[in-house]
């Protein structure tokens, strides 16, 4: 049976889990301090997977209380410094499942986790004129949803390290779908000079009309905090689907993202509502 390991430091990113996946925000640089309470701020910078073009940067703004992450607010950035998309999370219903709303301003389209009168609910919305599908869903654990993946890995750290399989569900909230997913331990690399750990999560039929075979996490084995992402990101381009990306969270700005006005890491460097 598996139980979870102590987190370690519950930083968390995109994965923004796009499509929600991961996405698409996962985690913070070795060099950020963790504030126990208060905010925690950090940036990811997207790339695409083919070609490894710049494309945006993530800027996350995540507070807590004794420990616990509570919201968790994201702005995505992208070339020219225009804003493709804000999201709002709040953990305090479900640790890995969080209550959230994401849009993209451009077009209108939004998705997003609602709990009500103890009832859970994905809903999603194509564009600023159409109607807002839902559906139900329970809560059954394992379990994660968007950046709440990031948790749950950490929550399992000492169950990957050890080589075992860890099966849980995803609440794909853009897909209206909860999807069996399957992660594992696939091997050591470095990032930033440092040593790390891949980890691969195999999304199965959910991939199938994505042409991704998987999606490959890279960690601080140390500080448990994700380094990098790769699979589908939860940016839509202009046909309106998302795209292969990989997102990494450089200890400094690229200078590609500084080009392009990218915020800078810290608490406070947009103005944005986050709420909008």
């Amino acid at each position: 049976m598996l139980k979870p390991s102590v987190p370690h430091a519950l930083g968390a990113s995109l994965f923004s889990l796009a499509v929600g996946v991961v996405p698409v925000a996962l985690a913070q640089s070795n060099t950020t301090q963790i504030s126990a309470n208060g905010l925690t701020c950090f940036n990811g910078y997207g790339y695409t997977l083919d070609g490894g073009d710049y494309r945006y940067t993530e800027h996350h703004e995540v507070r807590r209380i004794d420990g616990q992450i509570t919201t968790w607010n994201v702005i995505y950035i992208g070339r020219q410094g225009r804003v493709l998309a804000k999201k709002h999370m709040d953990f305090s219903e479900n640790p890995t499942v969080p209550v959230y709303r994401m849009i993209m301003p451009a077009s209108g389209y939004q998705e997003g986790i609602r709990h009500q009168n103890g009832r859970w609910r994905m809903a999603r919305r194509e564009s600023a004129d159409a109607k807002i599908k839902t559906k139900a869903f329970e809560i059954d654990k394992p379990m994660a949803a968007d950046a709440g993946f990031n948790i749950l890995v950490q929550n399992y750290f000492d169950t990957l390290q050890a080589g075992q399989m860890l099966p849980f569900k995803f609440v794909a909230a853009g897909r209206q779908s909860v999807i069996d997913l399957k992660a594992n331990k696939t091997g050591a690399t470095t990032f930033e000079g440092r040593p790390a750990v891949n980890f691969t999560a195999k999304l199965d039929m959910f991939l199938v009309g994505w042409f991704v075979s998987s999606l490959k996490l890279t960690y601080d084995p140390a500080t448990r905090r994700l380094l990098e992402y790769r699979g589908i990101g939860n940016i839509r381009g202009r046909d309106g689907k998302v795209y292969p990306v990989r997102v990494s969270y450089y200890s400094q700005m690229p200078q590609a993202a500084s080009a392009h006005d990218a915020p800078a890491a810290s608490c406070g460097s947009t103005d944005a509502d986050w709420n909008a």
